[in-house]
């Protein structure tokens, strides 16, 4: 009986909340496709109410993702508003949090049938991954895992179909949501909200603050807010709210550059270090007929911590075909940035803590290629999650030695390339040093400038490519130490060096 009255105590009511004042979804921006997603669902649930079309007519379903703060629970708010239903908002915690299974399984059901009882309404399940997948559970807690995804997917997809009620699921992570939750006519939607770019976080700022960033403000907002999520953006206008107050003051946008991420100066030695990196990739990716974009750096970085110095830009392929050396000139283009450093510098600069950073992108391909594609010393593959490369190579020290084997060869050619090319790769740093910014144009001018020599690489671009792919094709399965050797011996053979 004490368990009893404790579950009673603590089972969480469905709350469903009545439109209120607050933005649809056509005053948000940074939304993607997932605003134009709710668009239609409004129009189409107006002509569900109207009897124009049935109910299997209307999307009932969607999975928002996208990193903390970019407002998942906003949209979902704002779907409400725009398509004028009830929202009723629960998340797997609370399901969880009732108990036993069997508690757990009637939250759920409550969810649902709260949702069912206003006739038409919206259903809010935050942090959707905490349901589990039966794919990846291998605990002793599988069964109770199994069940619970089980009975979501009847309430989901079941027998009664759940006619009236829109489900909306949000997660940060969607790797770790079962498969089954999202196919057709369940979460078969899936849209990413990702982090606002320049344009979209000013409009998220004007949203919230009442008045636009002043024109000759707008590129120093841009880099203090760089990285922020709209709910960041919103707690900045909130401080800046409260400095004006404190102050006596009308807001204004001084009030928010007084307390935003200050800027300064990258120092004069990192800009040229950053420029030559940069070259690099661009020298190299052109090389491999990778489409680039432009290049930049950038000479003032955030007072809190070294954010984006630069970047290379390039376009991915419509149709790219996917082979080992397609992968292996992306491998090679990541590490240009570092060979770049080591031939002018001696020495590169690497954040290997980074997941994002060019070692660590590299490293993840060359894994992929050697344990996931079949791509490397067998057809047999390692199917896994991102996180868990790493732990491939730790289990497994054939793979790591293929992998280290693998980036130390792409090294090799990509400084060879640059070594080649030697003149137009300073000539395009220094250019980007001087100027900032170089559009795909810009580039290709200074490198038609600056040809290969012909006495000092034997034959020029032609012949210097097919001395690439030989000292590719002889690195094969070779130790690091044969590598540098065949390497050597086939740039020797083609009057390379």
């Amino acid at each position: 009986m004490r368990r009893l009255r404790d579950t009673v105590d603590r089972t969480p009511a469905p709350t469903a909340a009545p439109l209120s004042t607050g933005p649809t979804l056509a005053d948000l921006s940074g939304l993607g496709a997932a605003k134009d997603w709710g668009l239609e669902l409004a129009r189409d649930l107006d002509d569900f109410k109207a009897g124009l079309i049935p109910w299997d007519d209307v999307d009932i379903g969607a999975l928002i993702s996208g990193p903390p703060g970019t407002g998942k629970t906003l949209f979902a708010e704002a779907l409400a508003r725009t398509c004028r239903i009830p929202i009723v908002v629960t998340s797997a915690a609370q399901w969880q949090a009732c108990g036993y299974l069997n508690d757990m399984l009637k939250a759920m059901r409550d969810s649902f049938a709260e949702a069912r009882s206003k006739g038409a309404a919206l259903l809010f399940i935050d942090e959707i991954d905490a349901v589990g997948s039966r794919a990846t559970n291998r605990s002793s807690n599988a069964d109770y895992t199994r069940q619970v995804i089980n009975g979501l997917l009847e309430l989901l997809d079941g027998f009664e179909r759940r006619r009236g009620i829109v489900v909306v699921g949000a997660t940060n992570h969607p790797e770790y949501i079962d498969p089954a939750i999202l196919r057709p006519g369940r979460l078969d939607k899936h849209f990413i909200i990702p982090l606002p770019d320049t344009a979209t976080r000013r409009q998220i700022f004007q949203f919230h603050a009442g008045f636009p960033v002043p024109e000759d403000r707008e590129d120093g907002f841009a880099r203090s807010t760089l990285g922020m999520a709209g709910a960041d953006l919103e707690q900045l206008v909130r401080d800046g709210r409260r400095t004006a107050r404190r102050q006596g003051q009308p807001f204004e946008f001084g009030h928010v550059a007084s307390i935003a991420n200050p800027l300064i100066d990258l120092p004069a030695d990192q800009m040229r270090r950053t420029a030559f990196h940069e070259a690099g990739h661009a020298i190299v990716g052109l090389e491999l007929g990778m489409e680039l974009e432009g290049i930049t750096i950038n000479d003032k970085v955030l007072a809190t911590g070294i954010d984006n110095l630069g970047g290379a830009v390039f376009r991915t392929p419509t149709f790219p075909m996917k082979t080992r050396s397609y992968f292996l000139d992306q491998i090679c283009m990541y590490l240009a940035g570092l060979g770049a450093e080591s031939l002018i510098f001696g020495e590169f600069t690497e954040t290997g803590g980074d997941p994002r950073s060019d070692l660590a992108r590299a490293t993840a391909m060359a894994t992929k290629v050697e344990a996931c594609y079949g791509m490397g010393a067998t057809l047999a593959i390692d199917l896994v999650e991102e996180r868990d490369l790493a732990l491939l190579r730790a289990g497994d020290f054939r793979l790591r030695k293929a992998v280290t084997e693998l980036l130390d060869a792409e090294s090799v050619r990509a400084k060879t390339i640059l070594d080649m090319k030697i003149d137009a790769f300073c000539a395009v740093a220094e250019t980007l040093l001087r100027k900032r910014n170089m559009s795909v144009v810009e580039v290709q001018d200074v490198v038609r400038a600056y040809p290969p020599r012909e006495g000092a690489f034997g034959g020029g671009a032609d012949r210097s490519d097919q001395a690439i792919r030989t000292a590719r094709r002889e690195t094969e399965g070779l130790h690091l130490d044969d590598i540098r050797r065949e390497v050597d011996a086939a740039l020797r053979r083609w009057g390379i060096i």
